[in-house]
């Protein structure tokens, strides 16, 4: 599979929602509503969750088109959450465009982000099969309880590694192992390939997190659609903020913690400032290693799959994750290390 191959099955899959959300369109009359609904069909995403949903079911020997409602409940579900993490975290920008809050105003965006809840679980229903309706609930239950203890770390004058790890698996890599197994169960698989798959949706979703975490320091707006340093804005606990405060200098700590503690107030210089603080602790090395890690823990839960073209796709898609950020955070990490080292 190469990045051509990717883009049909995202094409694929967005002309297959497109549908369903045209037929909801045109039931709606709320206007608001509507611009929701054509909001997530134009402004696209990796739709990462449903081609991993699809592909797990042909790669057991089952068939796409089984999948498919449950495909599209996944990525509604995923926009959902987004909606609401963007009013949680003050986001005005989400994939190069306003945020729905920033559209749309809080207490509408909530709303907005209910109703795609609901559009989810309607298209749930119609995959017929108990347990793939158990699973995904229980992924919107885990985002929850994911984003409650992120609420949680914040407060934190300490967070391990392993509290970040356990709120990055609810948060994120729920939707992306729900999506895996989903479609492994709805393909036929067995139990061991239910389970591999369930494996490898976590690694690639918690992957996914640490990859996050970089490019919120490290990447370029115009490439993620997103603001530089909104986690340290945000005080948020990310991998790098918890491996720096373990491997630096008490000075440099003391300046993190005030950072993420809301003691002084942001701006431009306290970015650039922790930016380099993460390249001098190798904090920023140090989460590109784990996240490969995961990243071929990910393809060994596939490996004993019997040779197919969705079984290829589903390796690319472990590589597609481990690249998109390499050329971003290699080109930052030289010009940061360079103004490190030169004053």
């Amino acid at each position: 599979m190469n990045g051509q191959q990717f883009q049909d099955e995202v094409q694929y899959f967005n002309c297959q929602m497109g549908e369903v959300i045209e037929q909801k369109m045109q039931r709606c009359s709320n206007e608001i509503i509507h611009d929701a609904l054509s909001y997530i069909q134009d402004t696209g995403g990796k739709r990462l969750r449903p081609i991993l949903c699809l592909l797990s079911a042909e790669a057991v020997g089952g068939s796409r088109e089984k999948a498919m409602t449950t495909a599209i409940a996944i990525e509604l579900l995923h926009n959902a959450s987004l909606v609401h993490d963007d009013i949680i975290d003050d986001n005005y920008v989400r994939r190069k465009s306003p945020s729905n809050p920033a559209m749309y105003g809080e207490k509408k965006a909530i709303v907005i982000g209910d109703f795609l809840f609901g559009i989810s679980c309607e298209m749930l229903a119609k995959c017929g099969v108990p347990e793939v309706v158990g699973l995904v609930s229980s992924a919107v239950s885990d985002i929850a309880m994911g984003e409650y203890l992120e609420f949680s770390l914040r407060t934190l004058q300490e967070t391990t590694e392993q509290s970040y790890l356990e709120v990055a698996t609810l948060k994120t890599a729920s939707t992306f192992m729900a999506s895996a197994e989903a479609g492994a169960m709805l393909g036929g698989g067995s139990e061991a390939e239910i389970d591999n798959f369930r494996n490898y949706g976590k690694n690639v979703g918690i992957a996914f997190q640490i990859q996050d975490d970089i490019l919120d320091i490290c990447g370029d707006p115009a490439k993620t659609g997103k603001p530089v340093g909104l986690d340290i804005k945000n005080g948020e606990r990310t991998i790098l903020v918890i491996h720096a405060l373990n491997h630096s200098e008490r000075s440099e700590r003391e300046y993190i913690s005030e950072i993420m503690t809301g003691k002084r107030e942001l701006d431009s210089f306290d970015i650039d400032r922790m930016r380099e603080l993460f390249i001098k602790a190798g904090s920023i090395d140090y989460a590109l290693q784990l996240s490969n890690k995961l990243v071929m823990g990910a393809k060994s839960s596939i490996a004993g799959l019997k040779e197919s073209e969705a079984k290829s796709k589903l390796q690319y898609i472990t590589d597609l994750t481990a690249e998109r950020i390499k050329n971003q955070v290699l080109d930052v990490i030289i010009q940061s290390a360079n103004h490190l080292y030169t004053h």
